[in-house]
């Protein structure tokens, strides 16, 4: 996805998103504009990691790529990329589109 937006806006508009999906950031790596979310709530708990990554692709347009990985465990429930697809459409609406 690709929007009019600094990184900075980006990232921040991301972890709103993050929230409004019921995931939690997991771990990022600002440098590389990396950032992983899960589902779980305990170390061993399964569920849905969505990394996310940031790139400026012109100045004030960003592309975040975002995709999934099941992780299985005690407790494993719902559809594989369930959660990749709740943080895109709020980030779609927190963020406007590239022209």
């Amino acid at each position: 996805m690709t929007f009019r937006a600094s990184v900075g806006e980006a990232v921040a508009a991301l972890q709103d998103a993050a929230g409004r999906a019921g995931m939690q950031l997991l771990s990022s790596d600002a440098a590389s504009g990396i950032f992983v979310f899960t589902a779980g709530r305990m170390v061993l708990a399964a569920g849905e990691k969505v990394t996310a990554q940031i790139s400026e692709v012109a100045p004030g347009t960003v592309q975040v790529t975002l995709s999934s990985n099941l992780q299985f465990g005690v407790g494993n429930i719902g559809r594989n990329g369930a959660a990749r697809d709740r943080m895109g459409d709020a980030l779609a609406q927190l963020l406007p589109p590239a022209a």
